[in-house]
């Protein structure tokens, strides 16, 4: 059975937006990702890859590029809201503002968070080291892309999952010390 696109629209569009506005809390936000996806539908089914033309193969097609679209738009603007440069000069600037010198505690205590940072670094796996220590240098996503011979996704991954893991690390070690 061949269902008509006009058919689809006026029974699966409503569904479509509803479940797209409980995803992004925003109804036009949801139009937007359900027109989205109703026009990647045109698209295969002109290509053939929705051979069969079954109601229900085109609806969980519709739904899952849907889906995948709220990802995509939501994993986009994440990197964009978490990800910030900071110019080395800054952090210069303010380890000199905070007095840098002081004594020797804080010689000792500097010396021990560096050797316990340097020790979880090198505990990560080597991709996770190698973007972590290529981000600490000021390298850009495009440019670690680039040298890790990796998609963007892929090296933001790495760094997500690299800070998360220093994050535990570095706390839990942190803790035992106290």
């Amino acid at each position: 059975m061949d269902t008509s696109i006009d058919q689809l629209y006026r029974r699966y569009h409503p569904l479509l937006v509803r479940f797209l506005t409980r995803m992004t809390h925003s109804p036009e936000r949801a139009e937007d990702l359900a027109q989205a996806a109703w026009l990647k539908l045109l698209g295969a089914r002109n290509r053939g890859a929705c051979a069969s033309g079954e109601e229900s193969e085109l609806r969980a097609y519709l739904f899952k590029v849907a889906r995948n679209a709220f990802l995509d738009e939501y994993t986009r603007k994440h990197g964009i809201v978490r990800t910030r440069t900071v110019d080395p000069g800054l952090l210069d600037a303010l380890i000199d503002e905070s007095g840098g010198g002081g004594g020797p505690e804080q010689e000792v205590e500097r010396g021990q968070v560096h050797d316990l940072l340097q020790g979880a670094v090198d505990r990560l796996p080597a991709e996770q080291r190698k973007v972590i220590l290529m981000w600490s240098q000021g390298a850009s996503i495009r440019e670690m892309a680039s040298a890790c011979r990796a998609p963007r996704d892929t090296v933001l991954s790495r760094k997500k999952y690299a800070v998360a893991r220093l994050r535990g690390t570095i706390g839990g070690e942190l803790s035992a010390m106290a």
